[in-house]
């Protein structure tokens, strides 16, 4: 009986037991796919300087300019006359008159290099709902 105990005890297996290893790595594979959407990352650009811009003409005609100085800061030029200080509302109602005015009329948008994107999709939006489908983007200062 004791030849058969020692027996049992040199055919004791010691390999590695993958499932309770494979447990552990799904554990933590969730918990990466759990953590990685909540850590965001910033990333500073500092956008180049358009090189091959194509210049915009539309017969001679002066555009309207819808500067973005800052958040939530406005300034329509028309005919060279500068409207400053604007809000959403006064943006949108003045650039909807101008529309009306000339439907041919040109708009650009112009952006300060160190306002957040978001802003200048602010303004893009404000001209949609003013009802112009087609606004052009300004790379060069005035």
């Amino acid at each position: 009986m004791s030849y058969r105990r020692n027996r049992n005890r040199r055919n004791i297996k010691s390999e590695i037991n993958i499932v309770p290893f494979l447990d552990v790595l799904l554990v933590l594979v969730l918990i990466f796919m759990a953590t990685a959407p909540i850590i965001s990352q910033s990333v500073q650009v500092d956008l180049p300087d358009a090189v091959d811009s194509q210049s915009v003409s539309n017969e001679d005609k002066i555009p309207v300019i819808l500067e973005v100085s800052g958040i939530g800061q406005y300034t329509l030029s028309i005919s060279g006359e500068r409207n400053e200080g604007l809000n959403e509302e006064m943006v949108t109602e003045i650039s909807r008159q101008e529309f009306a005015k000339d439907n041919k009329t040109l708009f650009l948008v112009g952006g300060a290099k160190d306002i957040p994107y978001e802003e200048v999709i602010k303004a893009l939006n404000l001209l949609h709902l003013a009802g112009i489908k087609s606004v052009g983007l300004m790379t060069d200062p005035i």
